[in-house]
Protein backbone atom coordinates (compact mmCIF):
# COMPACT_ATOMS: atom_id res chain seq x y z
CA UNK A 1 0.00 0.00 0.00
CA UNK A 2 1.34 3.43 -0.95
CA UNK A 3 1.83 5.95 1.82
CA UNK A 4 -0.63 8.86 1.68
CA UNK A 5 0.72 12.31 0.85
CA UNK A 6 -0.39 14.84 3.46
CA UNK A 7 -0.37 18.57 2.75
CA UNK A 8 0.49 20.69 5.81
CA UNK A 9 -0.41 24.38 5.87
CA UNK A 10 2.26 26.91 6.81
CA UNK A 11 2.69 30.07 8.86
CA UNK A 12 3.98 33.36 7.51
CA UNK A 13 6.99 34.87 9.32
CA UNK A 14 8.46 38.28 8.52
CA UNK A 15 12.12 38.62 7.57
CA UNK A 16 14.32 41.52 6.54
CA UNK A 17 13.97 43.55 3.31
CA UNK A 18 10.18 43.01 3.27
CA UNK A 19 10.66 39.28 2.78
CA UNK A 20 8.98 36.45 4.68
CA UNK A 21 9.05 32.70 5.22
CA UNK A 22 6.28 30.16 4.78
CA UNK A 23 7.17 27.56 7.39
CA UNK A 24 5.88 25.15 10.02
CA UNK A 25 7.24 23.53 13.16
CA UNK A 26 8.91 20.22 12.39
CA UNK A 27 6.74 18.41 14.96
CA UNK A 28 3.82 18.36 12.51
CA UNK A 29 5.83 16.72 9.76
CA UNK A 30 7.39 14.24 12.18
CA UNK A 31 3.99 13.25 13.57
CA UNK A 32 2.67 12.65 10.04
CA UNK A 33 5.79 10.76 9.01
CA UNK A 34 5.81 8.56 12.11
CA UNK A 35 2.12 7.72 11.62
CA UNK A 36 2.87 6.47 8.11
CA UNK A 37 2.25 9.50 5.89
CA UNK A 38 4.45 11.58 3.61
CA UNK A 39 4.38 15.25 4.69
CA UNK A 40 4.58 18.08 2.16
CA UNK A 41 4.18 21.80 2.88
CA UNK A 42 1.55 24.02 1.28
CA UNK A 43 2.89 27.59 0.94
CA UNK A 44 0.68 30.62 1.49
CA UNK A 45 1.55 31.74 -2.03
CA UNK A 46 -0.57 28.93 -3.48
CA UNK A 47 -3.18 30.32 -5.86
CA UNK A 48 -6.72 29.56 -4.66
CA UNK A 49 -7.55 28.80 -8.29
CA UNK A 50 -4.96 25.97 -8.27
CA UNK A 51 -6.01 24.34 -5.01
CA UNK A 52 -8.50 21.89 -6.52
CA UNK A 53 -5.76 20.55 -8.78
CA UNK A 54 -3.38 20.40 -5.81
CA UNK A 55 -5.90 18.41 -3.77
CA UNK A 56 -6.16 15.85 -6.55
CA UNK A 57 -2.53 14.97 -5.74
CA UNK A 58 -2.98 14.83 -1.94
CA UNK A 59 -4.67 12.26 0.27
CA UNK A 60 -5.09 14.46 3.35
CA UNK A 61 -4.77 17.99 4.71
CA UNK A 62 -3.36 19.01 8.09
CA UNK A 63 -4.25 22.56 9.12
CA UNK A 64 -1.40 23.55 11.42
CA UNK A 65 -1.26 25.98 14.34
CA UNK A 66 -0.09 29.58 14.18
CA UNK A 67 -1.39 33.13 14.37
CA UNK A 68 -4.96 34.38 14.60
CA UNK A 69 -7.65 34.44 11.92
CA UNK A 70 -9.16 37.64 10.55
CA UNK A 71 -12.59 38.04 12.20
CA UNK A 72 -14.03 39.26 8.91
CA UNK A 73 -13.51 35.76 7.52
CA UNK A 74 -16.30 34.50 9.78
CA UNK A 75 -18.50 37.57 9.48
CA UNK A 76 -17.48 39.45 12.62
CA UNK A 77 -16.04 42.98 13.00
CA UNK A 78 -12.38 43.45 13.91
CA UNK A 79 -12.30 44.14 17.67
CA UNK A 80 -8.53 44.69 17.77
CA UNK A 81 -7.86 41.58 19.87
CA UNK A 82 -6.50 39.33 17.12
CA UNK A 83 -2.73 39.07 16.61
CA UNK A 84 -0.19 37.87 14.07
CA UNK A 85 -2.65 37.52 11.19
CA UNK A 86 -2.03 36.65 7.54
CA UNK A 87 -4.73 37.31 4.97
CA UNK A 88 -3.03 35.13 2.37
CA UNK A 89 -2.91 32.21 4.80
CA UNK A 90 -6.56 32.71 5.75
CA UNK A 91 -7.65 32.69 2.10
CA UNK A 92 -5.65 29.58 1.22
CA UNK A 93 -6.82 27.65 4.28
CA UNK A 94 -10.47 28.64 3.90
CA UNK A 95 -10.42 27.45 0.29
CA UNK A 96 -8.65 24.22 1.30
CA UNK A 97 -11.30 23.45 3.92
CA UNK A 98 -14.19 24.13 1.55
CA UNK A 99 -12.67 22.01 -1.22
CA UNK A 100 -11.55 19.17 1.05
CA UNK A 101 -15.03 18.91 2.57
CA UNK A 102 -16.61 18.99 -0.89
CA UNK A 103 -14.20 16.31 -2.16
CA UNK A 104 -14.30 14.34 1.12
CA UNK A 105 -10.53 14.47 1.59
CA UNK A 106 -9.47 13.74 5.20
CA UNK A 107 -8.84 16.90 7.23
CA UNK A 108 -7.14 17.33 10.60
CA UNK A 109 -7.14 20.78 12.21
CA UNK A 110 -4.84 21.56 15.14
CA UNK A 111 -5.16 24.68 17.35
CA UNK A 112 -5.49 27.50 14.77
CA UNK A 113 -6.37 24.75 12.29
CA UNK A 114 -9.22 23.60 14.53
CA UNK A 115 -10.46 27.20 14.65
CA UNK A 116 -10.09 27.61 10.88
CA UNK A 117 -12.03 24.40 10.27
CA UNK A 118 -14.91 25.88 12.27
CA UNK A 119 -14.66 29.41 10.85
CA UNK A 120 -14.39 28.28 7.21
CA UNK A 121 -17.56 26.20 7.55
CA UNK A 122 -19.67 28.97 9.07
CA UNK A 123 -18.82 29.04 12.79
CA UNK A 124 -17.40 31.87 14.91
CA UNK A 125 -14.57 32.35 17.40
CA UNK A 126 -13.83 34.00 20.70
CA UNK A 127 -11.13 36.47 19.67
CA UNK A 128 -9.60 36.57 23.16
CA UNK A 129 -10.46 34.04 25.87
CA UNK A 130 -9.10 36.16 28.73
CA UNK A 131 -11.57 38.99 28.09
CA UNK A 132 -14.51 37.04 26.63
CA UNK A 133 -14.76 33.73 28.48
CA UNK A 134 -14.69 33.40 32.29
CA UNK A 135 -12.33 30.61 33.30
CA UNK A 136 -9.75 29.59 35.89
CA UNK A 137 -8.01 27.25 33.45
CA UNK A 138 -4.70 28.16 31.88
CA UNK A 139 -5.36 27.97 28.14
CA UNK A 140 -2.27 29.91 27.06
CA UNK A 141 0.73 28.32 28.71
CA UNK A 142 3.93 30.40 28.58
CA UNK A 143 6.58 29.60 25.99
CA UNK A 144 9.07 28.96 28.81
CA UNK A 145 7.26 25.68 29.52
CA UNK A 146 8.02 22.55 27.53
CA UNK A 147 5.66 22.12 24.54
CA UNK A 148 4.51 18.78 25.93
CA UNK A 149 3.63 20.10 29.39
CA UNK A 150 0.10 18.94 30.28
CA UNK A 151 -1.99 21.72 31.81
CA UNK A 152 -5.64 20.64 31.96
CA UNK A 153 -8.18 17.87 31.35
CA UNK A 154 -10.47 17.60 28.32
CA UNK A 155 -13.73 15.63 28.44
CA UNK A 156 -14.51 13.66 25.27
CA UNK A 157 -18.07 13.24 23.98
CA UNK A 158 -19.33 9.67 24.20
CA UNK A 159 -19.93 8.14 20.79
CA UNK A 160 -17.75 10.65 18.95
CA UNK A 161 -15.06 9.65 16.48
CA UNK A 162 -12.50 11.48 18.63
CA UNK A 163 -13.44 9.52 21.75
CA UNK A 164 -13.21 6.24 19.82
CA UNK A 165 -9.81 7.21 18.44
CA UNK A 166 -8.34 8.16 21.80
CA UNK A 167 -10.02 5.27 23.58
CA UNK A 168 -10.81 7.20 26.77
CA UNK A 169 -13.50 9.54 28.09
CA UNK A 170 -10.96 12.15 29.21
CA UNK A 171 -7.44 13.17 28.25
CA UNK A 172 -4.88 15.60 29.64
CA UNK A 173 -3.64 18.14 27.12
CA UNK A 174 -1.15 20.95 26.57
CA UNK A 175 -2.59 24.36 25.71
CA UNK A 176 -1.22 27.25 23.64
CA UNK A 177 -4.09 29.44 22.46
CA UNK A 178 -5.90 32.68 23.29
CA UNK A 179 -8.72 32.23 20.77
CA UNK A 180 -11.29 29.42 20.66
CA UNK A 181 -14.41 28.11 18.95
CA UNK A 182 -17.52 30.06 19.98
CA UNK A 183 -20.49 29.20 17.76
CA UNK A 184 -20.04 25.79 16.13
CA UNK A 185 -20.37 25.57 12.34
CA UNK A 186 -23.71 24.06 11.24
CA UNK A 187 -22.20 20.84 9.85
CA UNK A 188 -19.87 20.25 12.81
CA UNK A 189 -20.52 18.68 16.20
CA UNK A 190 -18.67 19.23 19.49
CA UNK A 191 -16.53 16.25 20.51
CA UNK A 192 -14.49 17.64 23.40
CA UNK A 193 -14.65 20.35 26.03
CA UNK A 194 -12.25 21.59 28.69
CA UNK A 195 -13.56 21.30 32.24
CA UNK A 196 -14.57 24.98 32.06
CA UNK A 197 -16.83 24.16 29.10
CA UNK A 198 -14.65 25.70 26.37
CA UNK A 199 -14.84 23.73 23.12
CA UNK A 200 -11.68 21.68 22.50
CA UNK A 201 -12.78 19.31 19.73
CA UNK A 202 -15.11 19.29 16.73
CA UNK A 203 -15.81 16.90 13.88
CA UNK A 204 -17.97 16.52 10.76
CA UNK A 205 -19.91 13.26 11.22
CA UNK A 206 -20.77 12.99 7.53
CA UNK A 207 -17.19 12.86 6.24
CA UNK A 208 -14.48 10.20 6.12
CA UNK A 209 -12.31 12.19 8.53
CA UNK A 210 -12.86 15.84 9.40
CA UNK A 211 -11.60 16.47 12.93
CA UNK A 212 -10.33 19.49 14.85
CA UNK A 213 -8.60 19.59 18.23
CA UNK A 214 -7.65 22.74 20.12
CA UNK A 215 -4.54 21.35 21.79
CA UNK A 216 -1.23 20.29 20.20
CA UNK A 217 -1.01 16.49 19.84
CA UNK A 218 2.03 16.90 17.56
CA UNK A 219 3.97 17.87 20.71
CA UNK A 220 2.61 14.81 22.55
CA UNK A 221 3.13 12.10 19.94
CA UNK A 222 4.92 9.81 22.42
CA UNK A 223 1.66 9.55 24.45
CA UNK A 224 -0.71 6.87 23.15
CA UNK A 225 -3.97 8.84 23.08
CA UNK A 226 -2.46 11.80 21.25
CA UNK A 227 -0.47 9.67 18.80
CA UNK A 228 -3.65 7.78 17.87
CA UNK A 229 -5.12 10.99 16.43
CA UNK A 230 -2.42 11.03 13.75
CA UNK A 231 -2.64 7.28 13.20
CA UNK A 232 -6.40 7.50 12.62
CA UNK A 233 -5.92 10.46 10.26
CA UNK A 234 -3.35 8.57 8.20
CA UNK A 235 -5.55 5.45 8.08
CA UNK A 236 -8.42 7.54 6.72
CA UNK A 237 -6.08 9.13 4.15
CA UNK A 238 -4.88 5.67 3.11
CA UNK A 239 -8.38 4.32 2.44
Amino acid sequence: MRKPIIGITTSRKKRDHERYDSNVLGEYSLAVRDAGGIPVLIPNESSPADLRELLESLQGILLSGGGDIYAELYGQPDDGLSKNRSLSRDMVEKALVELAVEMDIPLLGICRGHQMLNAALGGTLFTDIATQYPTNIEHSQPSTRAPGHLVHVVNLAAGSRLSAIIGESTIRVNSRHHQAVKQVAPTMVVTARAIDGLIEGIEHPGKRFCVGVQWHPESLATIDGHRRIFEAFIRAASA
